[in-house]
């Protein structure tokens, strides 16, 4: 009989094992490929969600603190649809509206007004500027020339985006009591494996506080360190503290305290050719170096490997379509993963249909 077969029952207990490692990667990699094969409604991705306006944006924009339901609070640039409803929300209020993650922006429809809350306020031991105050920016996107801004490196001395033109720019957004290593710890320790890769090239590394009040240039240099940054090819860059978030957020990119959290930021990473031309903005933490690298020379019309660049696709597409649930994500290895485990399961169940008919 088949079940007494000790071959059937190990390799039966060795595809467990193998469904159980593969598991939270292939349900990340089986959504992005249903995603593309089958026809979503156009409400797949909309969920009533409680939220908090931080700031008021030109053309109908706010950005909100929404409580979403498997990701957890997020900070994210929303469109009010209708944008009228911009002219009903102040700074605090506490919001309930329906979220449609598709569109860039997001778009937040049907919102209401629930209460209202006072926005928390910088950090004690830091000069308060974040607060609730207002500035109305220019977004920059991919093909705009990136944005020049007067900083101050952790050297102490003055620094300018535009005195690094003839070179490539890879640009990040940090701050140094950041206690989550998931976030900049991990994007800082990929800017330090990229220094290593990008060695001889003519790149250069931007890190920029977004807690610029508490990281001055002691404090930069002494994280610089941690990391062991070549303050030549890898800069830390602080100065005014309201010059430096006005260039934040022409990246929309939005940091704001919270008393529990720290402060509380949207991730984005930045490549800058040798001309000031923003090339990519990546929205997720799940890119290696080596993919950042690949994409860095593929601008420099330098050969490049097609893998990478293929991983560094599908890395993507899947924090965009499944949002930032699957940022562990890592594209082409995973797909191969979710390969070998369809192919093992439908070997499995050949071999078992042909034990029972045996059986039988």
């Amino acid at each position: 009989m088949w079940a007494a077969n000790p071959n059937l029952e190990q390799m039966t207990e060795f595809l467990g094992r193998m469904i159980a490692i593969g598991l939270k990667r292939g349900v990340a990699l089986a959504l992005l490929v249903a995603a593309s094969l089958a026809p979503w409604p156009a409400t797949a991705h909309e969920v009533e969600v409680p939220g908090q306006v931080l700031a008021l944006l030109p053309k109908g924009e706010a950005v909100v603190r929404l409580e979403l339901p498997v990701e957890g609070p997020r900070i994210a640039t929303v469109r009010l649809v209708p944008d009228a409803n911009a002219h009903a929300l102040a700074l605090g209020d506490r919001v309930i509206g329906v979220v449609d993650t598709d569109p860039t922006p997001w778009t937040l429809a049907e919102v209401r007004v629930v209460g209202k809350d006072a926005l928390t306020g910088a950090a004690p031991t830091a000069e308060p500027v974040f607060g609730p105050t207002l500035r109305y920016v220019h977004t920059v996107k991919t093909g705009d020339t990136v944005p020049d801004s007067a900083f101050i490196d952790q050297r102490g001395q003055a620094f300018s985006l535009r005195n690094l033109r003839g070179q490539s720019v890879v640009l990040g957004f940090i701050y140094t009591r950041c206690t989550d290593i998931r976030e900049c710890p991990l994007i800082s320790a990929k800017f330090s494996a990229m220094q290593r890769l990008f060695r001889g090239a003519q790149v250069h590394l931007v890190e920029v506080s977004l807690d610029p009040s508490y990281d001055r240039p002691r404090i930069l240099a002494a994280y610089a360190r941690r990391f062991g940054a070549d303050p030549n090819r890898w800069t830390f860059a602080t100065g005014d503290p309201k010059t430096v978030l006005n260039f934040v957020d022409q990246f929309a990119v939005t940091a704001f305290p919270d008393p529990h959290l720290g402060v509380i930021h949207s991730e984005r990473t930045i490549l800058i050719d040798p001309n000031g031309i923003i090339r990519n903005m990546v929205d997720d933490i799940a890119w290696s170096p080596s993919e950042i690298v690949t994409e860095v020379h593929h601008d420099e019309g330098l050969a490049t490997n097609p893998l990478e660049r293929l991983n560094f696709w599908l890395s993507s597409a899947a924090v965009a379509m499944c949002g930032s649930s699957v940022e562990s994500f890592s594209g082409f290895s995973d797909l191969l993963i979710v390969i070998g485990i369809f192919g093992l399961c439908g070997f499995v169940s050949w071999r078992l249909a042909r034990a029972l008919r045996h059986a039988a």
